[in-house]
């Protein structure tokens, strides 16, 4: 199930920019279930799945953040490869 306010309660949120010129903004899944405490590695960890597999080919950057108004930036892909 989705948890309502999915955007203030994740712990990260990631930018992608694709070859057409578009960007989208995604945010992690970062809970087991329901009531389950937020697990980062597992958070990152799908942000990744979803970045090379379901759009594999079609990105040119990703960047990772925190969630947060002025959180800092986690990892940053550039066509497929992980730079920070």
């Amino acid at each position: 199930m989705i948890v309502p306010n999915l955007s203030n309660t994740v712990l990260f949120k990631y930018i992608v920019y694709f070859h057409d010129g578009k960007s989208r903004t995604f945010y992690s899944l970062d809970r087991g279930h329901k009531r389950a405490k937020p697990n980062k590695a597992l958070g990152i960890r799908r942000l990744e799945k979803i970045l090379m597999i379901r759009f594999r080919g079609t990105w040119e950057t990703a960047i990772i953040y925190e969630n947060l108004p002025k959180g800092k930036e986690i990892a940053k892909y550039k066509n497929g490869i992980r730079v920070l």
